[in-house]
This record gives C-alpha cells, sequence and structure tokens, in this order.
C-alpha cells in the first residue's frame, strides 16, 4: 500500500461477504485480503485489490469516488447480517462516516 490512502478505511470484501475496519497500513494485512477485494479509505476513494501478471497482488486505485447509494446498500446487508435493527435509518453521508459505522458495527 503506499500514501495514497488516507487511513483508517474499510475493506468491502468481495462477492458481498461484509466489511472490516483498517487503521492503517500496519494492521491490512491480518484480514487476509484477496483479489477483488476493495477498500474504501477516508476521502472516500476506492482500491481494488488486483493480481500483477507476476503474481504478485496491489492495491490499484479507481477513478472517482465511491457510490454512496451503493455503499449505503451494502452497509445495510451488512448491518442486517449482523443483526442490527431499523436498518431503514442507516444511511451514511459520507466515507468518513461508513468507516466509523463499520467500526462501531465490529463493536457490536
Amino acid at each position: 500500500m503506499n500514501a495514497q490512502v488516507a487511513w483508517p478505511a474499510i475493506i468491502e470484501f468481495a462477492g458481498g461477504q461484509g466489511y472490516a475496519w483498517v487503521a492503517d497500513n500496519a494492521s491490512l494485512a491480518a484480514y487476509g485480503p484477496h483479489e477483488g477485494d476493495g477498500l474504501i479509505d477516508s476521502r472516500g476513494r476506492v482500491h481494488v485489490l488486483s493480481q500483477r501478471p507476476s503474481g504478485g497482488l496491489y492495491w490499484c486505485p479507481q477513478p472517482g469516488l465511491v457510490c454512496l447509494a451503493q455503499l449505503n446498500e451494502g452497509l445495510r446487508h451488512f448491518a442486517a447480517g449482523l443483526g442490527i435493527c431499523c436498518l431503514p435509518k442507516l444511511n451514511v453521508r459520507s466515507a468518513p462516516e461508513a468507516v466509523a459505522l463499520v467500526a462501531w458495527l465490529e463493536r457490536q
């Protein structure tokens, strides 16, 4: 990972398998990210874990910012899987709010 990422961030696991809050680059490996996973940083920038032709993995920055409508949908699904109620009220308006929400959900 490089200095492009504004920490903390959240990993969006590929295949709709949920999210994880990540404090910094040093703690990222503990989550065992795989090709296709996304990283949404505190500024709303998205990075996708891609594979080099040589076989190594790297985070590839994507153009633009995260789509909040899609992120909200994914976060509601994630929260429902954790047994959180009041899902229609769950709505983030920014990437920092999403990062804070995932941190809060992990503590529940």
